[in-house]
């Protein structure tokens, strides 16, 4: 992972963005220890983001803005990823063979795999509801687990979901973390990092989808080591320390071109 200032505005930028959905909000202090970068680097980049109207400030950090404009339709969602995103998300697309049973969790590179599905028939289950609602627009007999709702990020949690994954088996997941390093994959949002945990009990075939940014990087919740995962498709060359990782676990790990 890129460091300090030498880590693009940008990739900072929009993980902030899944530090406050995943969390609720977040604080300069936090901005400041997961990317290394000062107090004053770090009010500069909340400044920017509620210029773009994305956060709203607030004293010591921000929260995501409570407003009817979160909820976009389905193109102008997609035109929301970034350009990573959409790479990574094409070759997941790509691995999806016909009546496939795929999970899809909540982050918004699995969200983006919709976009680029081809196949005319595949079953689909989730707890996002974006996921859901951009899944509405392909073929798939689409499954939205019901539970407890985080009402900043719209993906559902709780005893219930949990319970309700219980009674699927699927041929593939597709998930996302916050962070992938030799501890496993984490996350902020505990509760989401329990679903993620049963989904990937509940599949034959775990692949996480994560850009460079998310490599040698830890979150608050470790929600499984390692050896659950079977690949990693991201968007540059992992470094030589992540591959010797891959390897001892046996994770294939595919560049998206």
């Amino acid at each position: 992972m890129l460091k300090g200032d030498a880590m693009y505005q940008e990739e900072r930028l929009e993980g902030i963005i899944v530090m406050i959905r995943e969390q609720g909000r977040v604080r300069l202090e936090e901005i400041c220890s997961s990317f290394q970068v000062s107090r004053d680097t770090a009010r500069r980049d909340l400044v920017k983001l509620a210029e773009r109207g994305e956060v709203t400030r607030m004293h010591g950090g921000a929260i995501l803005p409570k407003s009817g404009k979160e909820r976009m339709d389905y193109t102008a969602r997609l035109q929301k990823f970034s350009a990573e995103k959409k790479k990574i998300a094409r070759a997941a697309a790509s691995l999806i063979r016909e009546g496939d049973s795929i999970i899809f969790d909540t982050s918004t590179t699995v969200q983006a795999i919709s976009a680029f599905i081809d196949v005319l028939r595949f079953a689909a289950v989730t707890n996002s509801i974006y996921a859901a609602e951009l899944l509405a627009e392909t073929n798939a007999d689409i499954n939205l687990l019901g539970g407890q709702l985080n009402k900043e990020q719209r993906f559902l949690y709780g005893p219930s979901v949990l319970a309700k994954l219980e009674e699927f088996y699927a041929d593939k997941l597709f998930v996302g973390t916050f962070g992938i390093s030799e501890e496993g994959l984490s996350s902020y949002h505990e509760e989401d990092g329990y679903v993620k945990k049963m989904m990937m009990k509940r599949a034959d075939e775990v692949i996480v989808v994560a850009d460079h940014s998310k490599l040698e990087k830890r979150g608050f919740y470790t929600f499984s080591s390692l050896e659950g995962v079977d690949k990693v498709l991201t968007d540059r060359e992992p470094s030589s320390f992540m591959k010797d990782v891959f390897d001892e676990y046996n994770v294939e790990w595919i560049v998206a071109t």
